[in-house]
């Protein structure tokens, strides 16, 4: 009976496996984004600052 249900399992797990790289990969790039665009909005604060420095 546990052999019998340690193989059911191990195609989950196998999957799994498969999966888990793509998902994390898709997660690093959507946080990596988010992360770009915040720094762009600094910059365009900064560079609107320093615009309505020089005028």
């Amino acid at each position: 009976m546990n052999g019998d249900a340690l193989f059911t399992i191990f195609p989950l797990v196998s999957i799994l496996f498969y999966l888990a790289p793509v998902v994390f990969i898709i997660w690093f790039l959507i946080k990596l984004l988010k992360i770009q665009q915040e720094k762009n909005k600094i910059l365009k604060t900064i560079s609107d600052k320093l615009d309505k420095l020089n005028t």
